[in-house]
């Protein structure tokens, strides 16, 4: 299968080795603003990938079967009806497009024109959190009553002296919404199988000036509402501060609870009974070769190639596998937290 890749940023970094690893899978081509932006270990590939400046470009020229899109969210939408019209299947980051209009265009187009489209919410294979949705599944804890998903990350100082770019600035969908809201958001919907009925939220920027920079992207946000199911929920992220305490996400049934700490440590409780730690999963050899930032994404986006492949090369459909109606659905939320 031949594989195209537009952005130069977590596209080269995090998806083009591991991409390179599936044996079914090559990197043919990727389309970045800047040369310098290519990883040296590309160039001692056996079949080094061609290098566009110009992703229209790239899609003229090759004839790939399927695009990653990692690009800025304000070019998602191009990209990705672009890639469709020429019959290639694509999977997109997210946050999927920069609203719902955008992402109800593209997902009229898919049905159109029966391209795939796969969102990249690779944390949905996980382990771990695959063991949290058996459980659910398995009706451990009951009825859902509430959900919980907090990070927190201590990222003051980097903030006030490392330049953020595009992911500073609101109108290019920069901030902790997009980047880190639509994971937890989709991690809520998927997990519990239901429909946000009501939702607020608050986005606000702790450090709006750092590093010559004046930023008016979010760095934390705070989003509680109520499913279709009636049960409720609370998303919280913050990075301006000094401390973190990493990431938790509490399940609370009425006849138990389910807690994941830092998405490594699971642990159950029957009713009212304490919380106990659960054996540990078998993990995913991760490749030494790999760079610390792919490591860390490989025991998830891995398997989330591996049912890619299997759906654009046999139609073979995981039922976990997120899809371009997961994007949208995922987009009005969002939009719904943004005032949109």
């Amino acid at each position: 299968m031949k594989v195209g890749i537009i952005g130069g940023g977590f596209g080269l970094s995090v998806q083009a080795p591991i991409i390179s690893m599936h044996p079914h899978m090559e990197v043919v081509a990727v389309s970045t603003m800047h040369r310098h932006q290519l990883p040296d270990e590309f160039f001692y590939w056996n079949n080094p990938p061609k290098h566009y400046r110009n992703w229209v470009k790239m899609l003229e020229a090759e004839e790939l079967d399927l695009l990653f899109v990692s690009s800025l969210p304000p070019n998602h939408y191009e990209m990705v009806k672009s890639a469709m019209q020429k019959r290639i299947h694509v999977v997109c980051e997210k946050p999927f497009t920069m609203n719902s209009k955008e992402s109800k265009q593209l997902l009229q187009l898919s049905k159109e024109s029966e391209v795939k489209v796969i969102i990249d919410f690779e944390w949905r294979f996980l382990p771990i959190r695959q063991k949290m949705k058996q459980m659910l599944k398995d009706d451990l804890i009951g009825k859902i009553l509430h959900f919980e998903h907090h990070v927190s990350i201590p990222q003051y100082h980097y903030l006030q002296t490392t330049k953020q770019g595009w992911q500073g600035e609101k109108d290019k969908f920069g901030g902790m919404l997009g980047a880190a809201g639509s994971h937890m958001i989709d991690c809520l919907t998927w997990l519990l199988q239901d429909d946000v009925q009501v939702v607020n939220g608050l986005l606000h920027t702790h450090i709006p000036n750092g590093a010559g920079e004046k930023r008016d992207a979010d760095d934390a946000f705070f989003i509680h509402g109520k499913m279709k199911s009636r049960s409720t929920f609370s998303i919280q992220f913050i990075s301006g501060v000094n401390h973190g305490f990493g990431s938790r996400i509490n399940i609370y049934g009425s006849r138990g609870t389910i807690s994941l700490i830092n998405n490594q440590q699971l642990r159950f409780g029957k009713a009212s009974d304490r919380l106990k730690k659960l054996d540990p999963l078998r993990q995913l050899k991760v490749p030494q070769h790999l760079s610390k930032e792919a490591s860390e994404y490989y025991p998830a986006f891995y398997p989330f190639l591996e049912k890619v492949y299997e759906f654009i090369a046999f139609n073979k459909m995981d039922n976990d596998l997120p899809l371009i109606e997961d994007g949208h659905r995922n987009q009005i939320i969002l939009d719904r937290i943004r005032g949109l």
